[in-house]
């Protein structure tokens, strides 16, 4: 069962990859007592940005609020960090010792989360929604328009078991990273922002011919031949498993990604695109942004462009970084491909069979699914980490300038868990707009933003994962077609490998790794996600 549960996580997470009211009081037996609260165990990993700061999620400020509102009390227990699968492996491992609840990637589970009920671990929430979860029901019928249908699917089994309290994201700002560029080179040298392939490719050389820089262009390898979108979508592909319509693909056996390797190769061999890539590390990547050895770089809006602009503006106030559009090849085109956290993650809340009194849990999650939930969770506790108003919710100076000099990241780490997945909603656009403090940042969020609904047609659910049947046979494939596709990428890229053999490379996917067979079965899994 160990070794299953393992190779069922890393498959999801590559198949994904290769694409996010009161509780009741139960009687002295369904429930421990302290100070006549009821408790329950509750094992969740730990969030590393988290970990530096505080012991249990007990600390968080929203949850002793919540303790302090309902009466019920959490005792949560955290795998020791970066054992997380090895933990829980041992959780299911072992039935007889399972806490009450357990929030975790389900979707990863062998067989999928319907096997983790029919196996006796998890239960079925069916029975309990109705009468003991209004918020819940609310978000997944008639809360949104077009997000509770995907809420809906991304809650439930094929075979409509709803398993789990998922995290949902609640704003249409979910592309959070993209291509930056050095906006005062750019002016300094007359050059526009970029929009398309050829403008990237005239900035570039600018930047390596006029400013010195020695990777115009860095970031780290799954930007380029990774699981993560960039300029990829300009050519009208994805990165890996991707949405055409309703149909399933996989990238780098369609024609057009052919073009964008080439183009990639392109760039590397006249020393545009940085030729450390494959290997980056994020301090490689930060010496060459703050060196002025590189002018552009894929990366993020709050751990990358926020640093760099805090640090590098206080030595040179002229420092200018700016998010571009995601690339297209031709002016007025759309980009559909980006960076994109689906409308319901990989973190999901399950009750286990070991819960004496799943109705008072069901009611204290649902919580997270109400307008107090909603607060708590992306803004903490009114009064403290944020005050109303004119009907808005303000930070307050302890999350935005925050007395200990703890960044907004640290400091909401303290009060909510507004910075990571969480059951209920997420990502306010309140949250967003104060977390990032730099008028650069909220450009580029809004920039990115207004392909969101487009790029949510090319992203592959979190919902979708394999039954029984399938994962020990998608397991293989997957595993063994992205060792075989990161190899001979790096290869083309790189001028190892002639681009005139990318034909060959499709052919060996095909014939060797039998990919058409592995998207044969995504295709089928997907399928079963629409029907639900």
């Amino acid at each position: 069962m160990k070794k299953k549960v393992l190779t069922a996580v890393l498959v999801t997470a590559m198949i994904l990859g290769m694409t996010g009211c009161g509780a009741g009081g139960g009687d002295k037996e369904a429930a421990s007592s302290t100070n006549e609260k009821t408790t329950f165990t509750y094992w969740v990993p730990m969030y590393s940005s988290f970990a530096s700061r505080i012991q249990s999620f007990n600390d968080i400020a929203m949850y002793k609020k919540l303790e302090n509102d309902t009466g019920v009390h959490i005792d949560f227990i955290h795998p020791a960090l970066g054992q997380e699968d090895e933990q829980f492996n041992l959780l299911m491992a072992s039935p007889d010792s399972l806490p009450d609840m357990i929030e975790y990637n389900w979707t990863a589970y062998p067989g999928g989360p319907q096997k983790a009920i029919d196996d006796g671990i998890i239960i079925s929430l069916n029975d309990y929604i109705d009468k003991s979860a209004p918020n819940f029901k609310k978000a997944i019928t008639d809360r949104d328009p077009v997000l509770s249908p995907i809420y809906d699917k991304g809650s439930k089994t094929d075979s409509n078991q709803y398993f789990s309290f998922p995290s949902f994201n609640t704003s249409n700002a979910r592309t959070f990273g993209g291509p930056m560029i050095r906006k005062d080179w750019l002016d300094e040298l007359g050059l526009p922002v970029p929009e398309t392939i050829d403008e990237w490719t005239t900035a570039l050389r600018a930047f390596k011919e006029k400013k010195g820089a020695v990777a115009p262009l860095t970031g780290k390898r799954d930007f380029f031949i990774g699981k993560l979108n960039s300029f990829n979508g300009a050519f009208g592909v994805g990165q890996r498993l991707y949405l055409d319509g309703d149909t399933v693909k996989f990238g780098p056996i369609e024609p057009a990604y052919k073009d964008y390797i080439k183009t990639l190769s392109e760039w590397y061999s006249e020393g545009l695109l940085d030729r450390d890539f494959a290997t980056n590390k994020d301090t490689l990547i930060d010496s060459n942004i703050t060196g002025g050895d590189s002018g552009a770089m894929m990366g993020y809006l709050g751990g990358g462009m926020g640093r760099y602009l805090e640090q590098m503006q206080t030595e040179d106030p002229s420092y200018n970084l700016v998010c571009a559009q995601y690339p297209t090849l031709n002016k007025g085109e759309k980009n559909n491909f980006q960076l994109f956290e689906g409308d319901v993650t990989s973190r999901y809340l399950a009750i286990t069979t070991a819960c004496k009194d799943p109705e008072a849990a069901v009611k204290w999650a649902d919580n997270f699914y109400g307008e107090d939930g909603y607060m708590l969770v992306n803004f903490g506790v009114e009064g403290e980490s944020y005050t109303m108003e004119d009907g808005y919710p303000k930070y307050t100076d302890k999350v935005l300038h925050n007395p200990d000099g703890l960044t907004v990241n640290e400091a909401l780490s303290l009060e909510s868990r507004a910075t990571a997945a969480a059951p209920g909603f997420k990502q306010a656009p309140e949250y967003l707009e104060q977390y990032y403090q730099f008028e650069q940042q909220i450009d580029g969020f809004k920039l990115w933003s207004e392909c969101c609904d487009e790029a949510r047609k090319t992203f592959i659910p979190y919902g979708v994962f394999p039954n029984q049947s399938e994962s020990e046979e998608i397991a293989a494939l997957s595993t063994d077609i992205e060792t075989y596709a990161q190899e001979m990428l790096l290869k083309f890229v790189s001028g190892q490998e002639p681009i005139d053999n990318y034909d060959s490379f499709v052919e060996t996917l095909k014939s060797k790794f039998k990919v058409e067979r592995y998207l044969e079965i995504c295709q089928e899994m997907y399928n079963r996600y629409l029907e639900r």
